[in-house]
């Protein structure tokens, strides 16, 4: 397979996995990996969270909402167009030419037959949801579905040799282009298109650069054997991640549905806003353990220490900014996105409770994928879909702040059914999770109590100090941001001996 790639972290020109370990080598790709891939999500997260903010304060919740429908409908379909295969190329152990030839082919086509199944439903499926305004746009989103095609597999091939820094440059720059070009069109009046702009704007500028990214040329050396084997390996892998979409995106449907677009909106600002900030803390480690674990799946002992050495990094930053969050939201949300949005400051307050399970959750989806369990993550999605089925039918009569906490206790129901597999198919224990996690857990505990408690202080004394007119709920919540860093800092450095390690070489390094 003839091939280049750029800034390539060190692996053999065959993406060879034999005889790996979590060793020193090892190790550095994988900081090297998260490391960019920080970059990328913490850029990524940080431009289409101003992005966000801007079109929250532009559009109607009416247009938001409208969008969110139209995303799930498509989402659907491009997991269904893709069907596991890109994924096959981070755990296939030799690449050939007719295995990713096959890849790249068959992604292409089922894309564009998805692309005129949307085509035929969309009007049926606005119809369904009340919702007539987004048969169109819906159907010009679509095209989205084969325009990726054209790039996934290039950056699959990258991703192989953990090339993150170059997905990280991609996504910054595909960020910037679609979601300016967004704003402008929301300043001018488009509305509801402005969002279908910046999703097909952004996805042209990925494709360009991935393709740039991975000068490989594809062939025609399609095999109908290297499809229907993969196909099969990945078929519980695709209905896993068709059932997750439906379990994480049910509630939108039912809201929609029986509350109407403008409650669809604001379920979906509060869950965004903690998507945002969960994306960003935690999936540049679960997007490399993928890579990572699936190198050290051989030895029990070895995929011990790589899965406990990147949870514990990831709860260090996700635990601390869910419970943060948590605590600031019904604060935190109007003074970002305007007072329209009030309500789903009380929403995300409710989602942030999900900080433990959503961390372990995320993490549990790669180790299991690396370990090929892929009857077990379909049984656990199926779970999942059923209970989220169950609690949302049951809590959507009473609102949609019961739906977001039903959506809570689903999580924390099926908590235990994924360290039960975990510890199945891998050895993995929670008393192994629980040692690389405690420690962050409890400083974030410990710096939500105290920002609990001196929240009414803060918004009192900033009332009293004379501040301006509508600055006053922005200097508490400043205020309260660095209170809780500086709790969460004190309370983590106190229990941990390796946190307190790395504060005191930063600081003879810096010094």
């Amino acid at each position: 397979m003839s091939c280049v790639a750029t800034d390539s972290v060190a692996t053999s020109p065959h993406g060879s996995h034999r005889g790996a370990r979590f060793d020193h080598q090892l190790r550095r790709q994988s900081k090297h990996s998260v490391g960019w891939t920080i970059v990328r999500f913490a850029s990524d997260q940080l431009f289409s969270f101003v992005v966000f903010v801007l079109l929250a304060r532009l559009l109607t919740r009416a247009d938001i909402g409208a969008f969110a429908l139209m995303a799930i409908f498509a989402e659907v379909f491009r997991t269904m167009s893709t069907a596991g295969l890109v994924q096959t190329v981070a755990r296939e152990r030799e690449l050939s030419d007719a295995f990713v030839d096959t890849v790249y082919r068959s992604h292409m086509a089922f894309s564009l037959a998805a692309c005129a199944i949307i085509l035929v439903f969309a009007h049926p499926f606005a119809a369904f949801m009340d919702a007539p305004q987004i048969a169109v746009p819906l159907q010009v989103l679509s095209v989205v579905l084969p325009l990726s095609a054209l790039g996934q597999t290039h950056m699959a091939l990258r991703l192989r040799e953990f090339g993150h820094k170059t997905t990280a440059l991609r996504s910054v720059v595909s960020g910037i282009g679609g979601g300016g070009t967004a704003v402008a069109a929301a300043l001018m009046g488009f509305g509801l298109w402005s969002l279908v702009i910046q999703r097909i704007l952004t996805e042209i500028i990925s494709v360009v650069l991935s393709r740039h990214a991975y000068r490989w040329k594809p062939g025609w050396n399609w095999r109908w054997a290297v499809l229907k084997r993969n196909l099969g390996i990945n078929g519980s892998l695709t209905a896993m991640q068709l059932v997750y979409i439906f379990m994480s995106r049910m509630q939108e449907l039912v809201i929609g549905n029986v509350i109407g677009v403008v409650a669809v909106g604001i379920y979906r600002t509060a869950w965004r806003t903690v998507d945002i900030i969960s994306g960003g803390a935690i999936r540049p480690f679960t997007t490399v353990a993928t890579q990572t674990l699936a190198r050290v799946k051989d030895d029990r002992a070895e995929l011990a220490r790589a899965y406990q050495w990147m949870i514990s990094k990831a709860s260090a930053i996700s635990f601390p900014a869910l419970v943060g969050f948590g605590v600031l939201a019904p604060d935190a949300v109007p003074v970002v996105f305007g007072e329209k949005w009030a309500d789903a400051g009380d929403l995300a307050q409710i989602f942030a409770f999900m900080a433990l399970p959503f961390t372990l959750n995320q993490f549990a989806s790669p180790s299991l994928g690396a370990l090929g369990a892929s009857r077990g993550l379909l049984f656990i999605a199926l779970a999942q879909l059923g209970l989220t089925a169950v609690f949302t039918l049951l809590a959507a009569p009473y609102g949609v702040m019961a739906v977001a906490a039903a959506f809570v206790a689903r999580a924390y129901v099926m908590l235990p059914v994924q360290i039960f597999f975990l510890k199945r198919v891998s050895g993995i224990g929670f008393q192994q999770t629980w040692s690389a996690i405690w420690q962050p857990f409890t400083a974030s505990i410990a710096m939500g109590a105290v920002l609990y408690a001196i929240r009414p202080a803060m918004a009192a004394v900033a009332q009293e100090a004379g501040i301006p007119l509508g600055t006053g709920p922005l200097i508490a919540l400043l205020a309260g941001v660095a209170i809780g860093v500086m709790v969460y800092g004190l309370a983590l450095l106190s229990l941990s001996p390796f946190w307190r390690a790395q504060a005191v070489k930063t600081f003879r390094k810096v010094r």
